[in-house]
């Protein structure tokens, strides 16, 4: 549901919300296997979407290459002509997909962004930028180190060649700092935690990084520990852009701290928590895709945990107060109260002296909690700290373990996965 009668949409919302769904049953071979979910024109579009299944990897595995595409689209002569390429997502394993993608709808979908934020107005588009991501999840890969010419394509400087945080030592620090100083770019965009990074080596060897005009945060979830860290190097801005391969750009946070829907390249339905819950205005949300002439997207699974805001602010399009992680990440408490990674999160970050952490839910009543601290930090004083917020989320029934670790790496994806729990439980059955 999309909750019209707390969020506001323009006509051509609707208009595009429908068209969507004749394109997908008239000209998609996957979706015409929907068709007998559609309630047709009788009823509202509200209910029409409501009433489909949702799309999720698997599917997208089974129905590539060709389930959603258009069959007017020739697939060969796109690919020929760069109109269209194949896109693999970075997710594990079992995540992975490989789309049809369309670099042309990518950039316009992520342009109408940008008037979500004031902080854009001024820079061009595309904008002069460097990237600090995992090469897993975009740029170029080499076990190798590449000089700064083989890292930068057009006017984007990947900042990274590596797949994996063990590769990285000091001397790559020092290049991106030195890097960042000479091109001196508009943008950085990058995965919080990898900037955390390049800022508390920056912090603790007392060196300076040039801000740009704006950081723009994607990829993972933003801990409060990684913004403080960014925050005492840099001055810029800081925005967080969500979406994904598959969706393109869904959402984009506002100078007030909220996220806000691009409301001309997608729809996005809410699927609230089950009332044992009690969090009314929490709940995943599913994305349907516009204006994508390569790649029919509608009802998709993305899979993340959002905090609706109470009304439409003066905005058109649904109003998110925050993305508070990934479903599969949830935790529990011994009484079964699920708690999110942005939960966790806003409690862990109360200990000023923590640096980094990964939380595990071993057991219905038993938590390990490993966690860097700042160089010089009392080790007990900080499992004290850490142990006590703890107790205060999820009660004096649980038993806390906590490791004091030197470093903590991301998962295969190359992304941090906080939180998680390591017993069973159904995704799907946490929500109506």
């Amino acid at each position: 549901m999309i909750l019209d009668n707390r969020f506001s949409y323009p006509a051509s919302f609707y208009k595009d919300s429908e068209d969507l769904l004749n394109l997908a049953f008239t000209k998609t071979s996957f979706y015409q296997t929907w068709s007998k979910y559609d309630l047709g024109s009788s009823v509202s579009l509200d209910q029409r979407y409501d009433n489909l299944p949702t799309l999720d990897k698997e599917a997208m595995r089974n129905s590539f290459p060709k389930g959603l595409l258009p069959n007017d689209r020739n697939l060969e002569a796109g690919l020929a002509s760069d109109e269209a390429e194949y896109t693999f997502t970075s997710g594990t394993t079992s995540d992975k997909v490989i789309n049809i993608f369309s670099p042309e709808w990518w950039s316009a979908s992520e342009k109408a962004s940008w008037k979500l934020n004031k902080s854009f107005k001024g820079i061009p588009y595309p904008a002069k930028t460097a990237k600090l991501a995992s090469s897993l999840n975009v740029g170029i890969n080499c076990e190798e180190d590449l000089d700064q010419a083989h890292r930068t394509i057009g006017n984007t400087l990947y900042l990274s060649e590596k797949t994996n945080l063990i590769q990285v030592f000091p001397r790559h620090y020092d290049r991106m700092i030195e890097e960042l100083n000479s091109f001196r770019p508009d943008i950085i965009e990058t995965n919080p935690s990898l900037l955390a990074r390049l800022c508390n080596y920056a912090y603790d060897h007392k060196k300076t990084i040039v801000s740009p005009k704006v950081i723009v945060f994607t990829y993972e979830f933003i801990s409060k520990t990684s913004l403080r860290a960014i925050k005492r190097i840099f001055s810029s801005p800081t925005i967080s852009s969500y979406g994904s391969t598959e969706t393109g750009f869904v959402l984009e946070q506002g100078e007030d701290g909220l996220m806000y829907q691009n409301v001309d390249f997608c729809r996005i339905d809410f699927r609230p928590l089950k009332d044992q819950y009690k969090e009314k205005d929490l709940g995943t949300i599913v994305v349907s895709t516009f204006h994508n002439p390569w790649n029919v997207i509608i009802r998709f699974e993305v899979g993340d945990l959002v905090r609706l805001h109470k009304d439409s602010n003066g905005h058109q399009g649904m109003v998110i107060e925050a993305v508070e992680g990934r479903n599969g990440n949830v935790t529990f408490t011994p009484k079964g109260n699920l708690i999110t990674t942005q939960k966790v999160d806003d409690y862990l970050s109360k200990v000023t002296s923590l640096r980094d952490y990964h939380l595990e839910q071993l057991t219905k009543d038993s938590y390990l909690l490993q966690a860097m601290l700042e160089p010089g930090t009392s080790q007990e004083e900080g499992k004290q700290a850490l142990k006590a917020q703890l107790t205060k989320l999820y009660g004096t029934d649980g038993s806390y373990n906590i490791e004091i670790k030197d470093d903590i790496l991301p998962g295969p994806a190359g992304k941090f996965r906080r939180t998680q729990c390591n017993f069973a439980f159904s995704e799907k059955e946490l929500f109506k």
